[in-house]
């Protein structure tokens, strides 16, 4: 019956927004014009904005840092997610299928499939300075907190790359104040919260329906084949899924930027094509991350023990003789996308549509968020805590580093908020969270499945 449900207001949805793609001003479409790498959507490499956040007021000085932060960029998890793009243009190119471009466009794969080989899911070497940068921004945008206290605690994700980026995160740190006193922890206790992994039958089948809808609406072949086959009715013959190959070709060029040599794969598409690609991309990440109208309330699920840790660390840092600079966790955009989704919060520097402050229809997302903009590589939520001499305590959010508001909370000032607010607004949040699925058995490390509903430790983001 939720299934069932679900699908009709999709079907609804859908019929509501696919007229809206061929508008001339589409927001989203612009985004990708200025920078077609961004078409790359959750793949997309951090753009640091440059924007300059407010003042605080007057008399606030900064003491205490809360922070999440993704990953930086890496290679693709699995092979499976571009192989067979490269083997179909490979057969073809042995077979004397492809014209000049196609030829190129094979190599350009095979080139990023070489540089994957031992590297799946890895960090690249784009990842690391993005995290030396984000961590050099925030120690001299906010030196009197780390000269004022000198304890820095770490937590990461146990995937690699999470740990790649809390090293050269805090190496950068210790660059700059060898007095730091830095602590770290990892382990499957922790990924927990940073980001449980939550799976649910039903919700995954309504997604996987609206993402082929989409892609089937969407992705047209013609213009493609006729680029890269010299005899496009012949390749169609041989090509099983034609809108699969383009679909993987685009997940290869998505990826290409993160890479070391960056081959251009995205200059074969036109606009159109890539924004054809990205919807359905950005869709399926919005309706099982996004806390969206489908499925926000199951995947709530995942900020809670968020909120909680963010609210206890908070208050112990608060603490009269707390030399607490900062907490900093390291994790995925499955943790970090359902976090500022709960939080609902907006970036006020980016498209006036564009945040999480609303749940959104996942069809029709595409209007409303961007994942190239709210959960790139190196995404991160700040939360820096100020005080004044009478010992009021206020906090800004920073989201990748621009002043993020809450539409829902009334503010102090500008983007600055009580902590007593914000605090008793999270807190609500948690309260209003249903759990629908038990812990995982940490003694064993296995799933404690309820019927379609399971956590586990797996995490491909």
């Amino acid at each position: 019956m939720l299934r069932i449900r679900h699908f009709l207001i999709f079907l609804l949805s859908v019929a509501f927004c696919l007229p809206s793609l061929n508008a001339s001003a589409q927001w989203y479409k612009d985004r990708i014009i200025q920078n077609p790498e961004r078409a790359a959507g959750v793949y997309h490499y951090y753009e640091y904005s440059g924007v300059t956040t407010a003042d605080a007021p007057k008399g606030y000085k900064p003491f205490y840092i809360s922070h999440y932060g993704r990953h930086g960029s890496r290679y693709h998890q699995s092979g499976t997610t571009f192989r067979h793009a490269i083997e179909v243009l490979d057969s073809a190119r042995n077979a004397g299928l492809l014209t000049d471009e196609g030829i190129l466009l094979s190599r350009q794969l095979d080139t990023v499939w070489e540089e994957h080989q031992g590297m799946f899911g890895m960090l690249t070497e784009r990842g690391k300075a993005e995290h030396h940068a984000i961590a050099g921004r925030m120690y001299n945008n906010f030196r009197q907190v780390f000269k004022g206290r000198k304890e820095v605690d770490c937590i990461s994700s146990y995937w690699p790359r999470c740990l790649m980026s809390m090293a050269n995160f805090t190496e950068t740190l210790l660059k700059n104040d060898d007095d730091l006193n830095v602590h770290y922890q990892t382990g499957p206790k922790y990924l927990d919260y940073l980001s449980m992994d939550l799976w649910s039958e039903e919700y995954g089948k309504d997604c996987d329906a609206i993402v082929e809808h989409l892609k089937d609406s969407l992705i047209d072949t013609d213009r493609f084949f006729s680029k890269m086959f010299k005899d496009p009715a012949k390749a169609y013959s041989l090509v099983e899924k034609p809108k699969e190959l383009v679909y993987q070709t685009y997940m290869t060029g998505c990826i290409s930027p993160d890479t070391e040599f960056r081959p251009n794969i995205f200059s074969h598409f036109t606009v159109d094509e890539l924004v054809s690609c990205w919807i359905p991309s950005n869709s399926r990440l919005y309706y099982t991350y996004g806390i969206s109208a489908e499925a926000g309330d199951f995947y709530a699920q995942i900020a809670r023990p968020l909120i909680e840790d963010f609210i206890e660390k908070a208050d112990a840092a608060l603490a009269k003789d707390s030399d607490r600079a900062a907490d900093l966790r390291f994790g995925h955009d499955t943790g970090l996308l359902p976090l500022i989704g709960t939080l609902g919060i907006k970036v006020d520097d980016l498209p006036a549509d564009e945040g999480l402050h609303h749940r959104w229809q996942s069809a029709s997302v595409h209007n409303h968020f961007a994942n190239f903009d709210m959960i790139p590589m190196g995404s991160n939520l700040q939360m820096v805590f100020y005080r004044n001499r009478e010992n009021d305590v206020i906090v800004r959010l920073l989201y990748n580093e621009m002043d993020a508001t809450i539409p829902a909370l009334k503010p102090f000032e500008g983007p600055f908020y009580k902590w007593t607010d914000l605090k008793e607004y999270l807190s609500s949040l948690i309260a209003s969270i249903k759990e629908y699925a038990p812990v995982r058995d940490l003694a064993t490390n296995e799933r404690t499945g309820v019927d379609e509903v399971a956590v586990s430790v797996s995490n491909p983001y």
